[in-house]
């Protein structure tokens, strides 16, 4: 008797386990559109920094808020990536995702390059810029993690814009994409 009722009760305990156990497969797809949401929050944040640059506004009051969303954004897409399960990935072609997320920091390169002429308005933009490295760095990093071998695809494509990553500052960046 007390055999058959713990029999039952491990069948049961079994049953709602596995069921918790199962999980959606992730794929490059997720991973691009983890990072084609990224892209359009920075496509929405680096025209206001480079219309603050281009007209001579750029100030700590002004540029501050902008950095910290795209810093924000980038923590978003670092956190997006850890949902998606490790090592489970169905692989695809890496090269598209490998053009976006270089796209996306040549973008935030180049935006954030406007504002090394107006750093004496800024006093906190190395400060700033630090945080930018460090939260695209770890977007990097679970990159990486993702889909092992891709930032040898990003780094190739981002030969050009390793020049103003280094005046950026932006080491982890550079350090992480072997640049």
């Amino acid at each position: 008797m007390f055999a058959l009722r713990f029999a039952s009760l491990f069948l049961f305990s079994t049953s709602l386990v596995s069921a918790v156990v199962v999980d959606k497969r992730a794929s490059t797809a997720d991973v691009e559109t983890v990072f084609n949401t990224l892209k359009s929050s920075t496509d929405s944040i680096l025209p206001q920094i480079n219309s603050l640059v281009s007209g001579g506004t750029a100030t700590d009051d002004t540029v501050t808020p902008l950095i910290n969303d795209l810093t924000a954004a980038l923590d978003t897409a670092t956190a997006s990536l850890g949902t998606l399960a490790v090592g489970s990935l169905k692989r695809q072609s890496d090269d598209d995702v490998a053009n976006l997320v270089a796209g996306i920091i040549t973008d935030i390169t180049n935006a954030l390059d406007g504002l090394l002429g107006t750093a004496s308005t800024i006093p906190g933009l190395g400060g700033l810029l630090a945080g930018v490295d460090t939260s695209l760095n770890q977007v990097l990093i679970g990159l990486e993690t993702l889909l092992a071998g891709v930032l040898n695809l990003v780094a190739n494509l981002l030969v050009d814009v390793a020049g103003l990553l280094k005046s950026l500052a932006l080491g982890l960046t550079l350090a992480t994409l072997g640049l």
